[in-house]
């Protein structure tokens, strides 16, 4: 079963992701490190980046700035689109590729997707999960994890689908915005539903 877990930044998604995939004592894919992957030098990626920008985004030892690319995604949506067009095919693929392996095994596969919604691949899998928590504990995340500023952090939550819509788009939602013992229930919950589900 090919489980994709998605959720706003600073939901949380990293962590529920880990442990349903503990409970189902499954792997987790995550398209973020996909994208890092595929964005080190002589990556695909990379060079997809670098064929568009020449060396506008590269450092001295040819490695991308990621800062400076997300500053600039953050302020230009024709960059985003453009960046987007080259990494998602090639995340897409990746993802194909683990989920097909693990369809094989008869494995259960947690991928983390945050752009789930965004980008609308949410029917390529058997069931999709979104972690939520309201705008404002979101921010209060970013802005105590990224050290970005309160203009920075809310122009993060405005390139995305507000919580809430997730949450009414997704099949399960896990509430992180209580304590984390009430989360870790939640996603016991899930995951014996989700067994029980496939084994029928």
């Amino acid at each position: 079963m090919n489980i994709a877990l998605t959720g706003g930044i600073g939901s949380g998604k990293s962590s529920v992701a880990t442990i349903l995939a503990d409970a189902l004592q499954a792997a987790v894919v995550s398209a973020d490190l996909i994208c890092r992957d595929l964005m080190q030098p002589d990556g695909a990626g990379w060079h997809g980046i670098r064929a568009l920008w020449g060396d506008r985004f590269l450092q001295p030892d040819r490695t991308i700035n990621r800062a400076l690319l997300g500053q600039a995604v953050f302020q230009d949506a024709g960059l985003r689109r453009q960046l987007e067009a080259i990494l998602h095919p090639l995340i897409r693929s990746a993802i194909q590729e683990r989920m097909t392996a693990a369809d094989q095994a008869g494995e259960y596969l947690v991928i983390e997707i945050p752009l789930l919604f965004e980008v609308g691949w949410q029917d390529n899998f058997d069931c999709t999960v979104a972690v939520y928590a309201p705008e404002a504990i979101c921010l209060q995340r970013i802005l105590a994890r990224d050290g970005v500023s309160c203009e920075q952090a809310e122009r993060m939550l405005a390139a995305q689908i507000p919580p809430a819509k997730k949450a009414e788009m997704a099949m399960h939602v896990i509430d992180n915005s209580g304590l984390w013992v009430q989360t870790v229930q939640q996603v016991g919950r899930l995951a014996r539903s989700l067994r029980k589900n496939s084994r029928q």
